[in-house]
């Protein structure tokens, strides 16, 4: 077995312990370790062919799939970054990234290289047919047949601290910035989630985020480096989430809160067939609001289920958890550090907070990503000194500051009390988004909510609530039967001033409810 350094290495040890295993079921076809480690190789040494050098980066622009898998892996064995582009994104932005980290070579689904606008990228490798792809100047190579041939990568001197990865944040106000995640974060976090996960080569992962987003990614190499079985699944319809769910008899999978909110459609169905196979659900990328949470235990915990809920920042992967034995605390509550990390609660005059105050999460460990690529004056601000270090060591390592108000209590457990800039302030009192959308989901009438403030000089701030309903609603005016529950279960400050209805909530990329879009909307309409 070799030392775990780079994701590459994850495979090969996989690969060597059991090469027949399913790597990945992607519909109805199963590839094995053996398979990944033969086409990945294939594929890098065509990406060596094409003049990728080590340091390069590689885009890929494709819908998650086993292909996707084996180009982030290629990438990886090159020696070059892989650079996940969500495929929802619209041409200009797509151009952005590419320039922006100077992508040596794209790697995508045909019916996405045909929307490239013009100069996006000078050599690709497709899948499917061969697209019209005005916006590659250079060579068009077919996916399908590198794979299928017997290339074999030169050998390329690879470290942990070497570029792995750029993760695109989702743009949803400007352009995306790029986080520059190495090969030790990627193994460091492999290693550490899969540890208090207790993953092991007999789980069945089901993949339901997107590669672009940390979440989703940290489940592939997760599974990869345990040497389990991943699922992909691409459909956000409740029937197929639940399809997936029993005909691949998961055993775990991870998702953001639009995601349970999805499941719970289904809540009927859990009850007549329940997952008795799932060892465990985690939540992360926002709070679960805690009606959602209550529903999940009542269906899911019976069985044997265990939730974790989770919290993290792109730019350190995960930061936080709470075991399911300390469920009770509530959403509120993210837990306490993942093993081999510290997190610190820092206040404004830059001193750690005491038990009870309210300060900036920090966290230091081995998954503190290297910084936003080419944004020198960004990376300055958000990853700077470790504060309670030495003097004599001050400048030795960097931790990350997360911009996430958090306290602490006198057990040590964590508390999200909610981002600087997005806190809400009205009639003398500050309280999060997530504070309202939980009193208003707690009222059995809605499905998803996204509260704001819209600016007020008389009391600093009206709250103003956009919501899908659930589809049982009866009664002729939901809305009034809304604002009637948060009068009556709320304080005054916390019931909006105005709720609209949607079908259902934008979402980011990464399967978030779209905040920054949604406020936008309001302010534009």
């Amino acid at each position: 077995m070799r030392p775990e350094f780079t994701l590459h290495d994850l495979l090969f040890n996989s690969a060597e312990r059991a090469p027949q295993k399913v790597a990945v079921v992607d519909g109805n076809a199963e590839h094995t370790y053996e398979d990944m480690h033969r086409e990945s190789g294939a594929l890098a040494a065509a990406l060596q062919d094409a003049g990728v050098k080590k340091g390069d980066r590689v885009g890929v622009l494709m819908d998650k799939s086993w292909e996707a898998i084996i180009a982030m892996i290629a990438a990886s064995r090159a020696g070059a970054a892989f650079v996940n582009i969500n495929p929802q994104l619209r041409a200009q932005q797509v151009r952005y990234i590419t320039e922006d980290c100077d992508a040596r070579v794209i790697i995508g689904d045909s019916a996405k290289l045909g929307e490239l606008e013009p100069k996006t990228g000078e050599r690709a490798f497709y899948k499917g047919e061969e697209p019209d792809a005005g916006g590659i100047s250079g060579e068009l190579t077919d996916l399908a047949e590198v794979l299928a041939g017997d290339g074999s990568p030169r050998e390329t001197s690879v470290s942990e601290v070497d570029l792995a990865t750029i993760l695109y944040t989702s743009g949803s106000t400007g352009m995306p910035k790029g986080v520059s995640t190495s090969h030790r974060n990627f193994v460091a976090g492999s290693q550490i989630v899969s540890t208090y996960l207790e993953n092991t080569s007999e789980d069945r992962i089901l993949s339901a985020l997107p590669f672009n987003f940390d979440a989703g990614l940290n489940q592939f190499t997760t599974s990869l480096r345990v040497g389990a079985t991943l699922a992909l699944l691409r459909s956000r319809l409740p029937g197929d989430l639940l399809k997936g769910l029993r005909r691949h008899e998961i055993t775990g999978v991870t998702g953001v809160p639009p995601l349970w909110a999805l499941l719970l459609r289904g809540s009927k169905s859990l009850q007549e067939q329940p997952l008795t196979h799932l060892r465990y659900i985690s939540n992360t990328g926002g709070r679960i609001p805690q009606a959602n949470l209550d529903e999940l235990r009542r269906l899911l915990e019976p069985n044997g289920t265990k939730i974790y809920l989770m919290y993290g920042l792109t730019e350190a992967f995960r930061s936080t958890y709470l075991p399911p034995e300390e469920i009770e605390r509530g959403t509120e509550c993210i837990g306490k550090a993942i093993p081999d990390t510290q997190i610190i609660v820092i206040n404004k005059e830059g001193k750690e907070c005491a038990p009870g105050e309210v300060g900036e999460l920090v966290h230091r460990g081995p998954t503190v990503a290297m910084g936003y690529w080419g944004k020198p004056e960004k990376t300055a601000k958000a990853y700077r000194p470790n504060p309670l270090a030495p003097p004599e060591l001050l400048d030795v390592e960097r931790v990350v500051y997360s911009g996430d108000q958090v306290r602490r209590d006198e057990d040590g457990f964590l508390y999200f009390v909610g981002r600087e800039d997005a806190m809400i302030k009205s009639q003398g009192y500050r309280m999060s988004p997530e504070e309202i959308e939980n009193l208003l989901i707690s009222s059995g009438y809605v499905h998803e909510a996204c509260s704001f403030g819209v600016s007020n000089p008389d009391v600093g701030h009206d709250v103003v609530a956009v919501v899908s309903l659930k589809g049982d609603v009866d009664g002729d005016d939901p809305i009034g039967a809304i604002k009637r529950y948060a009068v009556n279960n709320g304080p005054p400050y916390m019931v909006p001033k105005e709720i609209l209805v949607q079908d259902e909530l934008p979402k980011t990329p990464s399967g978030k409810i779209d905040r920054k879009g949604i406020s936008n909307a309001y302010a534009d309409r």
